[in-house]
């Protein structure tokens, strides 16, 4: 019985992105939770399964706090059917996690604890069953998956709702049955630093050096995969660079520039509190660290160098964002534009309307080229400070703005 345990034997994520290149035909999610983490590091696997005539359909859960908003909105547009599964009850929480792909001769299955978030698909401790099944002779043995599907799809099944558009996922968000994710991340920051304050005594346990896909481009090729020849390890992936998801925030103001889309990125910060000690942004001043520029891979030495990118807001992706030295002004600026394809407003739209102006501005890197955008309000600086591991300002006078790392 193939039994994989995550990290030990590999990640289903990078398991999942092999198979969805493997000529499957339709591909089935069930997940307690979703997040952007597990959904856009997925993004390109699915684009292309979708593109090659693949068909998706995806059964989450909204318990316990668990789905975000954004990763919904991201899996409308990536799924042909989309179905939120939730009981009234407070006892009941919808726990299931099952990946499903199928053809006309073959389906592959892995069923455990894996959700579909970053840490569920590559960071947790977590273990599924993996089996690949022959069809049709085989059919019998995935019929409970079948009759489970037929009932989260029965229009009369009062626990399973289909997302048919954008609006249905703003009425959850609207009810309080999701939050959105910056939320989600700084209440459970908030939580362990409360837990970590309760500890009397200092920590007992070691840390478990994960590794996952390294921060890379989008362009290049995907860390490589091998079967074991071991009889009890059926997956093993190429172990590749630790990756820390990582997250900054900046504080806006009044923006920089006619549009009010343009956020200002220095070379250099003053630490206020926390360290970098051990991260790329150390610097040789232990009272300094290196300022926004760094956190989008760029050398903040190099002024030559302009770098486009593709930012995730509100479930769309848009591009290009430019990074680029502006000589004039002596600073590093990234302008928040760029086109979604789906001939909507352009990212620069929400900076004429006023939408970052007094905002704390928080990336999430996905790969060195595509970030995820979310907002909070500056009424929110002095909590998110407290939460941050480390935080600084991009300069010595009194309009020098803040920034940081969750």
């Amino acid at each position: 019985m193939p039994i994989m345990n995550q990290p030990f034997q590999g990640q289903l994520g990078d398991i999942l992105k092999l198979e969805l290149a493997s000529g499957y035909q339709s591909f089935t999610i069930f997940s307690a939770f979703a997040k952007n983490s597990g959904v856009l590091r997925l993004k390109e696997s699915l684009e292309r399964f979708r593109a090659s005539g693949g068909i998706i359909r995806a059964f989450i859960g909204i318990d316990l706090d668990g789905t975000s908003y954004e990763a919904l909105l991201n899996l409308y547009h990536l799924c042909d059917e989309l179905y939120v599964i939730h009981s009234e009850s407070f006892s009941t929480t919808y726990h299931s996690k099952i990946y499903l792909l199928e053809n006309s001769d073959k389906a592959w299955c892995a069923v455990g604890s894996n959700n579909l978030t970053g840490g569920g698909l590559w960071t947790n401790f977590e273990s599924c069953f993996i089996q690949t099944y022959h069809l049709p002779n085989e059919r019998g043995e995935l019929n409970s998956i079948y009759s489970v599907i037929d009932r989260y799809t029965n229009p009369s099944y009062v626990c399973s709702a289909k997302i048919c558009s954008v609006d249905d996922i703003n009425t959850l968000f609207d009810a309080n049955y999701i939050t959105k994710e910056l939320a989600q991340k700084i209440d459970t920051i908030s939580k362990r630093v409360t837990q970590k304050a309760k500890q009397k005594q200092n920590s007992i346990f070691g840390t478990e050096e994960v590794t996952i896909p390294a921060i890379i481009s989008v362009q290049k090729s995907h860390m490589p995969f091998v079967k074991s020849k071991g009889k009890n390890i059926d997956f093993i992936i190429d172990p590749s660079p630790a990756f820390t998801n990582e997250q900054f925030w900046f504080e806006m103001r009044k923006s920089t520039g006619g549009s009010r889309n343009i956020l200002d990125l220095s070379k250099l910060g003053q630490i206020k509190a926390g360290s970098v000690a051990g991260t790329p942004y150390e610097y040789p001043d232990p009272e300094r660290m290196y300022g926004g520029i760094k956190f989008f891979d760029i050398d903040p030495e190099d002024t030559s160098r302009e770098k486009d990118i593709t930012i995730n807001y509100l479930g769309k992706d848009y591009y290009p964002s430019t990074i680029k030295f502006t000589p004039d002004n002596g600073t590093w600026r990234i302008q928040l534009k760029g086109a979604p394809n789906d001939n909507s407003d352009e990212l620069s739209k929400y900076g004429n309307r006023g939408d970052f102006i007094h905002k704390i501005l928080v990336f999430e890197k996905i790969s060195t080229d595509y970030y995820v955008l979310s907002l909070l309000d500056e009424s929110e600086l002095d909590r998110v400070k407290s939460l941050s591991r480390v935080w600084a300002r991009n300069g010595s006078g009194a309009s020098s703005k803040a920034y940081g790392m969750l």
